[in-house]
């Protein structure tokens, strides 16, 4: 009996990539369940409160579809391309235009990352990865161009 490995392309290994990406968000997610886990309405801050809404909204299309989106291409060769980058950037912009209001109202610029640098995995490097994996996922064909003379 022999064993063989089985043969990857980049795509599907771009796709294990992302799921890894997932089971690392969702470990610190288990790690500081509070950080995520929250009523944004408790915010006293109008403003503050519509940030938070809207991320928290994006990190659950963010823990989830972006590993949909990446198999369902692989699975089906049905491009999800758009879907995925929307899931993949929609939190990622919520924390930037939260950090943003915070230096208008005082606060630091992503200073929890001080205190607790494994947040830097799921607010910076994460999403950075996980767009550039966006490229290989749906990479096509490029079409052939045959070149064609004309006689005039």
């Amino acid at each position: 009996m022999k064993f063989s490995f089985p043969e990857l392309d980049a795509k599907k290994i771009a796709a294990v990539a992302v799921t890894l990406v997932t089971v690392s968000f969702w470990l610190v997610i288990a790690n500081y369940p509070t950080a995520y886990l929250f009523n944004p309405l408790d915010t006293k801050l109008t403003v503050f409160r519509a940030e938070q809404i809207f991320s928290s909204l994006g990190w659950v299309l963010y823990a989830v579809f972006p590993l949909v989106f990446a198999w369902v291409t692989q699975l089906n060769g049905k491009s999800t391309k758009m879907l995925y980058m929307i899931s993949v950037v929609l939190w990622p912009l919520a924390i930037f235009v939260i950090q943003i209001t915070l230096i208008f109202y005082g606060g630091g610029f992503y200073a929890y990352l001080g205190k607790h640098p494994i947040f830097a995995l799921n607010d910076v490097i994460a999403p950075l990865v996980l767009l550039a994996f966006s490229s290989t996922l749906f990479a096509t064909k490029a079409a052939k161009r045959t070149k064609q003379s004309r006689s005039r």
